[in-house]
């Protein structure tokens, strides 16, 4: 796939989409006979009843009764950056108007994750708004969010589709409450990001909610590392991957989002006053090597493949030490934004073969979701793939 200009990378890679457009039309009829094979291999070795993709958002306009929420921000061309980034992220959710959007977004998924002789589920995220610390909401501060509700629904209508991952912020008053009903409802994880959601992972404020986490034996997925997609003003810090300490001490299986794979952060483990800044996909490593953390500290692989994260995927091969503690995921839909993927970036690098390109091109033209699978299974360094294990998360808990 051909890298885009980013426009002089303020726009990032989805305003790059946007402008440039984001999908091409599906193509009609079977797939040839080396995308065929391709997706044929990506499915050896996988039971399709454990195969779960463990990242993957669920959004929308407001619209339908669904309860999620945009920023005005992001619909006025007086604020370009935001109006650039919410229109790619709409468009590669297959949405092409306001009108009826939240149904759209969901349809599009459901038919992209029903497509295929063999398929696993998908683990859709709710998003919480921002809140204060006395317990309010602040929606002038909320780029979007997608409630509880609207993520437990699409799982209870297509349980052999989709799981659901809810989002309670800490400083809700009935944050507690919120987790625990959630959790009863058929929920299998919190999903936490923090730079957007402005929680601070190592405040005390948390430890209610982590104790629950941990009674519940729920996992917490939690974005770390720096924030590109959603607006994180003042508060990247908040994605040190070292924060995520506390919760991993009170008993909290934790997942890395993106294996923290963007950004410099500030070493917490160094003496005050002369703290160093360290790169946050390193910081992970050090904490997922940790004694203490009891094997409960994971990183998803959403975003590795895409340009500006791939160059971890060759330290992440070599690390089989900690395969065990990884899980695949997409990161849909930002996979369906054609600047994000350069698969000639991961050919350079050396974890893909190039005779690939062509077969996982039309993969991706075809089904994001296929794409995705055929692509993480066939990274190869020396010898060493992803194992099974990856898409197969044991640790997850399944309704």
């Amino acid at each position: 796939m051909r890298r885009r200009t980013l426009l002089g990378g303020a726009l990032g890679a989805a305003g790059a989409a946007a402008l440039g457009g984001c999908r091409p039309a599906a193509p009609r009829g079977p797939l040839s006979p080396a995308a065929g094979a391709l997706l044929a291999r990506a499915w050896e070795g996988l039971d399709p009843a454990r195969v779960v993709d463990c990242h993957v958002h669920l959004v929308g306009a407001g619209d339908g009764g669904s309860g999620c929420f945009v920023n005005p921000r992001m619909r006025s061309l007086l604020h370009p950056l935001r109006w650039i980034r919410y229109r790619a992220f709409m468009a590669a959710g297959g949405v092409e108007g306001e009108a009826g959007a939240d149904r759209a977004y969901l349809e599009r998924l459901t038919a992209l994750a029903s497509a295929g002789e063999r398929r696993g589920r998908l683990l859709v995220l709710a998003l919480d708004a921002v809140h204060r610390e006395d317990g309010s909401p602040d929606l002038d501060a909320t780029e979007f969010a997608t409630p509880d509700e609207w993520v437990l629904a699409a799982a209870r209508r297509r349980p052999d589709l989709f799981l659901a991952g809810i989002s309670v912020h800490p400083c809700r008053r009935d944050a507690v409450e919120r987790l625990e009903a959630g959790a009863a409802a058929g929920a299998v994880l919190l999903k936490w990001l923090p730079n957007a959601q402005r929680i601070d992972p190592a405040s005390p404020r948390c430890d209610a909610l982590y104790d629950r986490l941990a009674a519940l034996r729920l996992p917490l997925l939690v974005h770390a590392g720096e924030e590109q997609a959603v607006v994180a003003d003042g508060a990247q810090h908040l994605g040190n991957p070292l924060r995520l300490r506390r919760p991993l001490e009170r008993g909290v299986s934790v997942v890395v989002a993106h294996c923290a794979s963007l950004g410099e952060f500030e070493d917490l483990d160094a003496p005050a006053g002369a703290r160093p800044r360290v790169p946050a996909f390193d910081l992970f490593l050090r904490l997922a090597r940790e004694a203490g953390t009891g094997g409960r500290l994971r990183g998803d692989l959403s975003a590795l493949a895409h340009w500006n994260r791939a160059r971890h995927l060759p330290a992440l091969l070599a690390a089989r030490d900690l395969h065990p503690r990884l899980a695949n995921g997409s990161d849909y839909p930002v996979p369906a934004l054609d600047a994000v993927i350069h698969l000639e970036r991961l050919v350079r690098l050396r974890v893909l073969d190039a005779a690939l390109r062509a077969p996982l091109r039309e993969l991706w033209e075809r089904n994001v979701f296929w794409f995705d699978l055929a692509l993480k299974r066939s990274l190869e360094l020396g010898g060493v793939r992803f194992p099974p294990s990856v898409f197969m998360p044991d640790w997850l808990r399944r309704t």
